[in-house]
């Protein structure tokens, strides 16, 4: 097996799951949409061996997920400590106690790769995005997508959080893949100058 990314459409809300694999199977499931169906065939099919759940943020659509996931894999799930202390007001409460989140802390690895936590608030307080060197690609949930970038008008949102969390991302190299929780992917490079005019926006 080879290095890469698998990429996983999430039921109706159409949120994206990736499985981050190294060349030997391991993989780390960056967030975890519903239903969890989805995401446990696309491990059959890979023959991958899940390790963790890496979470760019606490919305439902893309966490909900975790309820299924953890019915048949015993596996952590870590997010942002920001994002955690507000997750009871994002979860649903007819789903139930909320699932179990540990907190991140510093670079992960999962097999042969790293992966890097980038904080990258406004969208939600805790939002992560996660640069792979390896395989240049950085997951940004809900932070960029092609063309556009988070709301910041839901609870807990910040567009002066969300102006700095931009100029982070501007800073990886144009190449870069940007494959974010919902949409088709983009690179930094082609999202340079929306960024530019993003940061306007918000008064950068």
């Amino acid at each position: 097996m080879s290095a890469g990314v698998i990429r996983i459409c999430c039921g109706p809300y159409e949120s994206l799951a990736y499985l981050v694999v190294d060349d030997s199977g391991n993989a780390a499931l960056i967030d975890a949409g519903p239903p969890a169906e989805e995401i446990l065939n696309a491990l059959g099919r890979e023959g991958a061996s899940l390790k963790l759940v890496l979470l760019t943020h606490t919305h439902f659509d893309h966490i909900a997920g975790l309820q299924g996931l953890s019915e048949h894999l015993d596996v952590r799930a870590l997010a942002h400590e920001e994002d955690i202390s507000v997750l009871s007001d994002f979860w649903p409460l007819n789903m139930g106690p909320p699932p179990d989140l540990k907190p991140l802390d510093g670079i992960v690895k999962v097999g042969s790769l790293s992966i890097e936590p980038i904080h990258t608030p406004g969208h939600t307080p805790g939002s992560v995005c996660y640069y792979v060197r390896e395989l240049g690609a950085v997951f940004t949930g809900d932070t960029l997508f092609k063309g556009n970038i988070g709301r910041t008008d839901f609870k807990h949102g910040s567009p002066e959080r969300m102006k700095e969390s931009l100029l982070k991302l501007m800073e990886l190299p144009p190449s870069t893949a940007v494959l974010p929780g919902h949409g088709e992917p983009t690179t930094i490079g082609a999202e340079r100058a929306n960024l530019e005019e993003y940061l306007g926006w918000l008064g950068a």
